[in-house]
């Protein structure tokens, strides 16, 4: 089954005051998602590079009494009830993982990534992030009762612009029966495409990814990674998807490795761009359900206007739920190729 990435060129005219009002023309394109259909606006930025935000006071306000940092988190963050975590909290190398004092659903934790209390994006290791991913898996396995009908999430909101309200890296890992709505239309159509042509969506997906090269980024043993045709971000969304695997719980070690590799490998490449913050999410379906392959998906974030602390999130995304493109995915495929190609330990 073919699949399409359907896109419309538009052309916007006006008569431009930095050269003496005369004509001139901006491109822009309408993307659709092939899977479920949702739109997204390619507006190309001329000459775009994320702009420099100076953190260094909000960092270092934040670690006053930081609740995260290795010397307050054994006494300023909660414990499990016993009768369900008789360890109180889950370790594992540097993440410490508890229950979350504002949780999302009846099972929510945070998992505290490392002892720094903060790092650039190109200063987090693979190490760091395949730990925190074991821990929160560790956690899920102990909470899930029924892992056919439960979720098990996994996110990671990094700095103010990311939605944070800690700088302290961390993630945000619960067990839930109600996927949301992205990733549940996500298993919906997928259902939907598996009943209309008997086949898997995403295995026909990746092969056409893979046949058309303009997004694909690197074939792992067990994970294929690419930039998404219809971004959730403005500098465009790095997808990981693992074949025939739908839960964090069919990754074994070799993948588990993988993954944070190629994760890091990422974060130093948007580091080395200047990004500074990022949205995180694992994206699975319940045990069983075999039309979704579990993804991991990187949206990076920024504020477009620095000076004025002006977001990435406008009315067109917030209101008309309407992701909007600043970068080409193809364009910036390409540049992240060869550090996810040869990633750093």
């Amino acid at each position: 089954m073919a699949i399409e990435f359907e896109k419309q060129d538009k052309t916007a005219v006006f008569l431009n005051p930095f050269t003496n009002f005369e004509r001139a023309e901006a491109k822009c394109q309408l993307r659709r998602d092939p899977l479920t259909g949702r739109t997204g606006r390619l507006a190309h930025f001329v000459g775009f590079s994320p702009p420099a935000a100076d953190f260094a006071g909000i960092i270092e306000k934040s670690r006053e009494n930081c609740p995260f940092c290795p010397e307050n988190v054994f006494s300023m963050t909660p414990q499990f009830d016993p009768d369900q975590i008789p360890e109180g909290r889950l370790e594992y190398g540097e993440s410490v993982l508890f229950p979350n004092l504002l949780p999302y659903d009846a099972h929510s934790a945070l998992a505290v990534l490392c002892r720094s209390h903060f790092k650039t994006l190109s200063e987090f290791s693979a190490k760091i992030i395949e730990d925190a991913v074991i821990n929160c898996r560790n956690y899920l396995d102990r909470v899930i009762a029924d892992k056919k009908t439960t979720y098990g999430l996994v996110t990671w909101n990094y700095m103010p612009a990311a939605g944070s309200s800690q700088v302290h890296p961390h993630f945000q890992v619960y067990a839930t029966q109600t996927p949301g709505n992205f990733l549940g239309q996500m298993i919906d159509a997928s259902r939907d495409y598996r009943q209309s042509h008997n086949r898997t969506y995403w295995e026909d997906y990746l092969a056409a990814e893979i046949k058309n090269q303009q997004r694909l980024i690197h074939q792992g043993q067990q994970s294929i990674w690419l930039t998404d045709f219809v971004s959730l971000s403005p500098l465009t969304d790095v997808i990981g998807i693992f074949p025939g695997k739908q839960t964090l719980f069919d990754l074994d070690r070799a993948a588990v490795e993988e993954s944070a590799a190629l994760i890091n490998a990422v974060l130093d490449w948007l580091g080395q761009q200047g990004v500074y913050s990022l949205n995180l999410a694992w994206l699975p379906a319940a045990a069983g359900m075999q039309d979704h392959w579990l993804q991991v998906r990187i949206s990076p974030r920024l504020y477009l206007a620095p000076n004025v602390w002006c977001t990435d999130t406008p009315s067109l995304v917030s209101q008309y739920q309407e992701s909007f493109m600043i970068r080409a995915p193809e364009e910036v495929a390409g540049e992240i190729k060869s550090f996810v190609q040869h990633p750093s330990p």
